[in-house]
């Protein structure tokens, strides 16, 4: 009987970090283009540098690094685990 729930949780953390992974790399290029297209808007820096370019995006992605939306990701392996658990609780011992 514990054998089939553990076969469960494995998959589904494995189907979890899969979607992860997808998750986060999409968020980071979604956050990359705003980046990007928010320095070609921008008119006061028609005549800046290249490397000033890449520098501010490397800044505003070393702030995406440390931000909210990245830590709130972690939900994808959270929600499910919480209702992982609280099935396995109500099937068994309600």
């Amino acid at each position: 009987m514990i054998f089939g729930w553990l076969r469960l949780a494995f998959f589904m953390y494995l189907g979890l970090t899969i979607a992860y992974f997808l998750t986060a790399i999409y968020s980071r290029s979604v956050r990359r283009e705003k980046l990007e297209k928010e320095w070609d808007t921008d008119p006061a820096r028609e005549e800046a540098l290249a490397s000033e370019r890449a520098e501010f995006i490397e800044a505003g992605m070393d702030r995406y690094e440390t931000g909210l939306k990245k830590r709130l990701l972690w939900l994808i392996y959270v929600i499910p685990t919480i209702a992982f658990v609280m099935t396995i609780y109500y099937v068994n011992w309600y």
